[in-house]
């Protein structure tokens, strides 16, 4: 059976925009040339790393970043080109060898994990690449500055059998151009720099590479979700369309969904969208107008007041109410009867629906909304440009 004969059984309806991908990729890359490289960890934003790499692939990208030994074997599998990938939770126990028989790059983040890789590599006789990563005032993952130190001193003996081409950091801050903190990052790395021996420097992801200057740059930029639309001069790549339900008329003083969340000011007109947090479609984008609620608004504590919306065609829909594991519920209280008739299902997110907004209206980070509604769903159905035109011309039009 065709997928276009098989739309009205699916609730979710996602769309990977390949060409719309294709020229991000290329926008990146004309404007970093060969610094870029580019972040496929949770396979690759939850979109697909079979889906991404070809075109990564495609467009000459030699630096892969996954997040760990799994997604890199799998990254190695569909390009099996002499390129570079690295893993940001570096080498495990009993990891090493098939680090080393995959050509496989550990980014290590502690003296543990250089002490044990180069012994794997000294009982294989080889002389293996690796990476490693300083935490600089993050306080996540990566080498402290006593590490460094030791590491400074004992390099022979840490790494006799290594071959280290890569330094890498994170900025915490990096998308706020005027955090002082990026600074300090940056002489933090320097200075460790100047204590071991020369490699390719790695610090900006895409908020460096975009809201920082050029000093930020060094030899790779690591850029995530940039490519994948979540920054507002990139293209969408990701779109999600749920089934409209039931359209229901709510009187004045009426209340909406759970606890009565969302009480009505008016009389309106709502959609209910077969769409909830069981479909990674999170609660925390609920939106209530409890008097208790706005008050919590006001003092900026808790999620209740949320800005989020869909879009049917050129409107957007405000949601209303808690989001339920099943269901949210939108205002169409301003479109038009007729507009409604022929249309069945509402972009959840996409060119229109744009998720950046539920960072500039939410402070919900984008990566995660895509993420979960990328997940496994029996409910869902994926398609590629060409199958989601005669979607859009069945549904949308």
């Amino acid at each position: 059976m065709e997928k276009n004969d098989t739309f009205d059984n699916y609730d979710l309806i996602r769309v990977f925009d390949n060409i719309a991908f294709d020229k991000n990729v290329k926008k990146a890359k004309e404007e970093f040339g060969d610094k870029l490289g580019v972040v496929v960890k949770a396979d690759a934003y939850g979109i697909g790393l079979k889906k991404v790499l070809p075109i990564l692939k495609e467009n000459g990208i030699t630096e892969y970043f996954c997040q760990d030994i799994l997604e890199a074997l799998k990254t190695r599998k569909i390009i099996r080109d002499e390129v570079n990938i690295y893993t940001f939770s570096g080498v495990q126990n009993n990891q090493a060898e098939t680090f080393i028989n995959n050509k496989l790059i550990p980014i290590c983040i502690s003296l543990n994990q250089i002490k044990y890789y180069n012994q794997t590599a000294k009982k294989q006789n080889c002389k293996a690449k690796f990476a490693i990563h300083f935490d600089t005032g993050m306080n996540r993952t990566g080498l402290s500055k006593n590490d460094v130190k030791e590491l400074s001193d004992k390099w022979n003996e840490y790494t006799s059998n290594l071959e280290i081409v890569l330094y890498i950091s994170h900025l915490h801050s990096s998308y706020n151009k005027n955090d002082k903190n990026n600074k300090k990052q940056l002489e933090i790395l320097k200075s460790y720099l100047k204590l071991l021996p020369k490699a390719k420097v790695s610090l900006s992801a895409t908020g460096g590479a975009f809201n920082l200057p050029s000093e930020y740059h060094f030899d790779i930029i690591r850029m995530g979700y940039g490519l994948y639309g979540m920054k507002k001069s990139m293209e969408s790549v990701y779109s999600v369309y749920a089934k409209i339900l039931q359209i229901r008329k709510v009187k004045m003083g009426e209340t909406i969904g759970y606890f009565g969340g969302y009480r009505a000011l008016h009389n309106m007109k709502v959609a209910v969208i077969n769409i909830g947090y069981k479909d990674g479609y999170s609660r925390s984008l609920s939106k209530t107008n409890k008097f208790f609620d706005r008050i919590r608004a006001k003092l900026h504590s808790g999620a209740g007041f949320t800005k989020s919306y869909m879009c049917l065609g050129k409107y957007k829909c405000p949601v209303i109410g808690i989001i339920s594991m099943n269901n949210t519920i939108i205002d169409i209280t301003h479109i038009p009867d007729d507009y409604l008739q022929y249309r069945y299902f509402v972009e959840v997110v996409g060119k229109n629906a744009n998720i950046m907004d539920f960072r500039s209206s939410n402070g919900f980070i984008p990566c995660e909304l895509i993420c979960d509604l990328t997940r496994n769903n029996m409910n869902a159905i994926d398609l590629d440009v060409d199958e989601f035109k005669v979607f859009q011309s069945k549904y949308l039009i």
